[in-house]
């Protein structure tokens, strides 16, 4: 993959890896055997190891200590019997059993009690151990293990940093020089008429959202971006036509620079459009993933249509590119796959866009938090417009929405 970060230096960086191949699933306790017959199934379609952990911590339904070894228990009866799927167990443990509140004096905390989620004591984590010990080795009688197990990655010496660094990045290709959006910025500026058109569609979005105007927000474009020139064609005839019907529609443009669908997740040869990535990552497609020209050629585009009186509405699949190019839009989209996300979370507690949440067919709960929490202040690691990692503090976004 190649995906925007930051170095140990604390610079935005491009960064290219190898592809890891000991991820695996952490199926929750409570999941039924049907659910794991498929998941598993899945991963032995595609020609992966069809093996997954189990998790018996709070988070995975079982909501006291009591459920939580139950939980484990029934993984070991499981191991035990033969059970050659579970490759590990996720325990919630901490020294003392159960949870307690901070409260107003946190120095009165008790010792060794955690103050988040209900956890096994050290006693019930400790004869969970040893039952799962136990029931491993008699899996083991029972089907001895292969050997000749091949490494999970290449022996290689990393130096980028001196010693420490051969535990670290080892799949990690290389971290190339990005353009810091400050310089984006200064190459490609906002003219004034411009930055109006695109702070009085900000305003008017908002009303729409907050239900203060009658109109009817309409995004529409292409899924995504690949040809400037024929987005700019598109372009003009939308605004053509967003002029005729303003008196009742708030018609923008969706620019998607990124691609944030299973086709290009999964990177399929054989969906639409393949796995390109999208303009900003591969703006010339063909592989070369030269971003520092994706972000130029994207903020032409912006600006262009900006120019034609047209707002624009831009979808954020990762939280470092709206430093590069949040200025020209209007309205932003975050996809149903990254509503559940923390940091997409926070990065639109943020935005000085309303911003709108994906929800999936199945189920609004996702987006629904997530308009709660945008709503919200909130601290976080990001990036500047310098290109330098920081400290972020947020207001909250009152105009987060469901899509």
């Amino acid at each position: 993959h190649a995906f925007l970060s930051v170095s140990k230096q604390g610079v935005a960086g491009i960064v290219q890896t190898t592809g890891n191949r000991d991820c695996h699933l952490v199926l929750p306790a409570a999941s039924a055997a049907e659910a794991e017959e498929a998941a598993c199934g899945a991963l032995a379609a595609l020609g992966l190891p069809a093996r997954a952990m189990v998790d018996c911590g709070y988070g995975a339904g079982c909501t006291t200590p009591q459920e939580q070894a139950a939980a484990a228990a029934a993984v070991a009866a499981r191991v035990a019997d033969g059970d050659g799927r579970v490759c590990g167990v996720v325990l919630s443990a901490f020294l003392k059993p159960g949870r307690q509140e901070i409260g107003a004096q946190p120095s009165q905390l008790q010792f060794g009690l955690s103050v988040t989620e209900p956890c096994l004591g050290w006693e019930d984590a400790l004869a969970t151990l040893e039952a799962l010990a136990a029931a491993v080795a008699a899996r083991r009688r029972a089907s001895p293990p292969p050997v000749g197990r091949s490494e999970s990655m290449p022996r290689a010496p990393f130096r980028e940093l001196g010693a420490i660094e051969q535990t670290d990045n080892l799949r990690v290709q290389t971290i190339r020089p990005l353009l810091s959006p400050a310089c984006a910025i200064e190459e490609v500026e906002l003219p004034l008429q411009s930055k109006r058109l695109v702070l009085r569609a900000r305003c008017d979005i908002s009303a729409v959202v907050q239900g203060d105007s009658d109109r009817l927000l309409v995004l529409a474009g292409p899924p995504a971006v690949h040809d400037p020139s024929e987005a700019m064609e598109y372009a003009a005839r939308l605004a053509a036509l967003a002029a005729e019907l303003e008196s009742e529609l708030l018609v923008v443009m969706a620019v998607n620079l990124s691609r944030s669908s299973s086709d290009a997740d999964d990177d399929d040869a054989a969906a639409p459009g393949g796995g390109w990535a999208g303009l900003v990552t591969d703006p010339r497609l063909d592989g070369s993933v030269d971003m520092n020209s994706g972000f130029r050629a994207a903020r032409r585009l912006l600006l262009d249509i900006a120019q034609l009186g047209l707002p624009t509405a831009v979808e954020y699949v990762d939280t470092i590119t709206p430093q590069f190019v949040a200025d020209l839009a209007s309205y932003a989209l975050v996809g149903s796959r990254q509503a559940g996300s923390r940091a997409h979370r926070e990065l639109a507690s943020g935005l000085s866009t309303p911003v709108g949440f994906h929800a999936t067919a199945a189920s609004a709960d996702a987006a629904v938090g997530a308009v709660r929490a945008a709503s919200a202040p909130h601290a976080f690691l990001s990036v500047s417009k310098q290109g330098v990692a920081g400290i972020v503090q947020t207001t909250g976004n009152r105009d987060g929405h469901l899509v």
